[in-house]
C-alpha cells in the first residue's frame, strides 16, 4: 500500500510545502531540527490539520480539503511511536501494550498481547512497570503499543534519540525486522545521518519546510542531484561531503 502526501501548513514564522509519496518501504523524513518534519507526521496522524493539502493510505482518503475530507485520528489506522517514549507509568508492560487495542474480547486480546510479547523480546517483563525496565525495553514496549492493532502506517519521530549508540543501532536492527514481519509502510524521522543511511529505503530530505531531495541513502547522500542538495549537504554534513 502506498501513501500520498501533499501538505500546506502555515504556522507563526514557519510554512510547511510539501508533496511526496512512498510505497510499502521504510521512509526517512531527514533533516535539521525545525525543518517540519515533525509536523508533517502530526498531520497526517490527524493530530493537526493542514491549511490545503491531500494525504492517502492506498485509495483510503485521510484528508482532502478541497473534497471536505478529514478523518479524525481514531480513524487513521496509523502507529504513532513519539520520541519521548510516553508510557503510563501506573500501568505494567502487559496493560500498556494492550492499551493499544481499541476493540476486542479478552481472549483476543491476550493473544495478541502475548504475540507482541513474543515479537518485540518482552518476555519476563510483562508484569513490571516503566519505572522498573531499561530505556530500550520502555523503547520495545511502546512499538508493541503502536503495532498490536496492525496499523496501516507506522510513523516514529526520532524514536531512539534518547538511547545510547549501542541501543541505537540494537534499534534499527529491529526496525528492520518489524518491517519485514508486519509488512507496514514505516515513516521515520530523524537528523541522524548514520541512522538515516543506514536504515531507509528512502530519504525525503527537508529544508525549511520544503523537499529538497527524495531518493535512495545513496542517490542523496553520493550523489546530490541539485545545487540545493549539495548546499545543503556541505553546510550541515561538511566530513561527510569532503569524501565525494
Amino acid at each position: 500500500m502506498g501513501v500520498m502526501v501533499l501538505l500546506k501548513k502555515q504556522v507563526p514564522g514557519f510554512l510547511l510545502d510539501v508533496e511526496w509519496s512512498m510505497e510499502n518501504e521504510l521512509v526517512v523524513l531527514f533533516g535539521h531540527s525545525g525543518a517540519g518534519k515533525s509536523m508533517t507526521l502530526q498531520l497526517i496522524a490527524g493530530l493537526a490539520k493542514p491549511d490545503k493539502g491531500r494525504i492517502c493510505f492506498g485509495e483510503k482518503v485521510l484528508f482532502d480539503d478541497s473534497l471536505k475530507i478529514d478523518l479524525p485520528p481514531q480513524q487513521r489506522s496509523v502507529g504513532y511511536v513519539f520520541q519521548d517514549r510516553v508510557l503510563f507509568p501506573h500501568m505494567t508492560v502487559r496493560h500498556n501494550i494492550g492499551y493499544g487495542l481499541k476493540k476486542s474480547n479478552k481472549d483476543e486480546k491476550d493473544s495478541k498481547i502475548r504475540e507482541m510479547l513474543t515479537l518485540l523480546y518482552l518476555e519476563g517483563i510483562e508484569n513490571k512497570y516503566p519505572a522498573h525496565i531499561s530505556g530500550g525495553e520502555k523503547q520495545r514496549v511502546t512499538l508493541a503499543r503502536a503495532l498490536i492493532g496492525r496499523p496501516e502506517v507506522l510513523l516514529l519521530d526520532e524514536p531512539f534519540s534518547a538511547l545510547d549508540n549501542p541501543l541505537r543501532i540494537e534499534m534499527r536492527e529491529l526496525l528492520r525486522s518489524i518491517r519485514d514481519r508486519f509488512d507496514v509502510p514505516i515513516i521515520l524521522v530523524s537528523h541522524d545521518i548514520l541512522e538515516a543511511y543506514s536504515i531507509a529505503d528512502k530519504i525525503v530530505l527537508y529544508t525549511q519546510g520544503r523537499v529538497a531531495g527524495l531518493g535512495t541513502p545513496q542517490e542523496i547522500f553520493s550523489n546530490p542531484s541539485s545545487s540545493e542538495i549539495d548546499l545543503y549537504m556541505s553546510l550541515n554534513f561538511p566530513l561527510l561531503m569532503s569524501r565525494h
